[in-house]
């Protein structure tokens, strides 16, 4: 289960590698958002929230928005950070028109214009937005899906 220690209400941002991201720098990732996290603020107050790396193509935010919300800045300030990352690490994080789909256990990436013709594959769905869809409706057939 993704962020047990958060409550499936938490918000989630969900940034896609247009390539694999190396395990090598996986590592070096994940300690960069520890350290976003541990500082990240909202109006001052410490959001209580995690990040992590999934299928060696996500970066995924999560803040649980019942004990604080989020604000404008705070969330430019995970936006601007996670530029940096992609500067940083000659990653791709902010193209939105390619997805990532698993056919016969094998991951590729694919234009949204060509999901209607993979119906049987998985898709990871890049429109959830909390992290109960996460948990639920992340990996979903694209037959299944808004995109087929």
């Amino acid at each position: 289960m993704y962020f047990p220690q958060l409550p499936a209400s938490s918000k989630v941002w969900i940034y896609q590698s247009q390539t694999e991201i190396a395990l090598e720098l996986q590592s070096e990732i994940q300690t960069k958002l520890n350290l976003f996290i541990s500082g990240w603020a909202a109006h001052g107050e410490e959001l209580f929230g995690d990040a992590t790396i999934l299928e060696n193509y996500f970066i995924v935010l999560a803040v649980d928005e019942s004990k604080i919300k989020a604000s404008g800045c705070s969330i430019d300030t995970s936006v601007h950070f996670m530029k940096q990352l992609e500067n940083n690490f000659q990653l791709d994080l902010f193209d939105r028109l390619n997805v990532l789909i698993e056919t016969n256990g094998k991951k590729r990436i694919v234009h949204f214009s060509d999901l209607s013709k993979y119906p049987n594959s998985i898709v990871f769905n890049p429109l959830v937005q909390s992290l109960g869809e996460l948990r639920t409706r992340w990996k979903i057939m694209i037959s299944e899906s808004q995109f087929a």
